[in-house]
This record gives structure tokens, sequence and C-alpha cells, in this order.
């Protein structure tokens, strides 16, 4: 932090202080005497920066968002490689890396219900913008592709997390590229078949 300003600082202060409290109980339950006590500062402090927790909560989950080039780079792969993804999948890991702890929060039980939504619509509006750019023939039914696909990559996250990674993040990574590359129903059939000796 020796290069953020004071205001930064401060500012940076009472978002940490609003996560640690929003992992331990809901938002409902966060009063901004709460995130001064645990910052250090005074309640005017805070209006300084934010107009309520609620604006705070915001705030978290829009540095959450993935940016518009690790959503489009692996299309611009798909296009150019013959359908091979290897450069920009990278991007994505060092995203889940990141962030992957407060991501797992908001999706869970006792995070924000509008963030899987925001997620996606984010994801998924990138994605048309750029498919629409190259004018492809079934733009409707992609979007449903796309829908499909992101939900997936949602929820296969979501019970790694409930699972307590009990498989490691690159196991993750190569399953989804499995089911990505090779098809959901070649995969499932392959694994009904492929059973323990004595089954």
């Amino acid at each position: 932090m020796a290069n953020l300003s004071r205001k930064e600082v401060t500012r940076n202060n009472l978002l940490e202080a609003f996560w640690s409290l929003y992992v331990e109980k809901p938002i409902e339950r966060i009063t901004v005497r709460d995130i001064t006590d645990l910052a250090g500062y005074n309640r005017g402090t805070f209006y300084t920066y934010f107009s309520d927790v609620y604006e705070v909560l915001e705030i978290q989950k829009s540095a959450l968002m993935p940016t518009e080039d690790m959503i489009i780079d692996p299309l611009k792969e798909i296009q150019n490689n013959d359908g091979v993804i290897e450069e920009s999948i990278n991007g994505v890991s060092e995203y889940i890396k990141n962030h992957g702890e407060r991501i797992a929060i908001l999706l869970g039980p006792g995070g924000d219900p509008k963030f899987t939504h925001e997620l996606k619509a984010r994801v998924r509006g990138i994605i048309m913008d750029f498919v629409r750019g190259i004018d492809i023939r079934e733009i409707k039914e992609y979007e449903y592709l796309i829908e499909y696909h992101i939900s997936g990559m949602i929820n296969m996250y979501q019970l790694w997390v409930e699972n307590e990674s009990n498989i490691t993040e690159d196991e993750l990574s190569i399953l989804y590229e499995r089911i990505s590359h090779d098809g959901l129903l070649n995969i499932t059939s392959g694994m009904l078949n492929d059973r323990k000796t004595g089954s």
C-alpha cells in the first residue's frame, strides 16, 4: 500500500472491514458502526466514501467481475487455433486464485442471490457483443449455448466449494475442459461404462 494515498488506504480499510463482517453474517445484520469500529474510524469517515453498507457490497461485487479480455481471449483462441485453448485458460486460473474465495462466499447460501445473475449477465453480454461483431449466422441459438456454458461453469465451481475442494483446482480445470471439448454425454457415457472391477 506504499503507493496509495491516505484516502485510498482509508477506503480500502473500510472495504476490508466490511468483507470481514460479511463473511460472518448477512448484510442485513451489518451496520456502519460495525464497519467503522472494526476498521478503527468514526462513522463520519464511512460516509465520506460510501452512502450505506449496500453500496459497499456493490463495490465489492463490481471488483470481482471478470475483465473483458479474460472472457474474449478464449473465443479468439478458438477462432485462431482450431478450437484449442491454451494461453487464455491461465488467465481464468489466475482469476480464480485471486478472487475464488470471495466469489465462493457471494455464490454460496449466505451470499448475495443477485450475484449469480449479475455475473452471468456480464459474461453473456461481453460474449454476445463479440459474436455480433464477427457476424455469426446462428446468433439467437448461440445465446442459449452461452447460457448453458456459463451456468454449468458457475455451478461446477459452487459444488467444488461446497465439497471443500475435494479435487484440486487443476483437476477441476481439466474436467471443465474435457466437458467443453468432448461433450457432457460422451464423458458421462464413458464414465458409466468404465466400472471398477467386480461391479
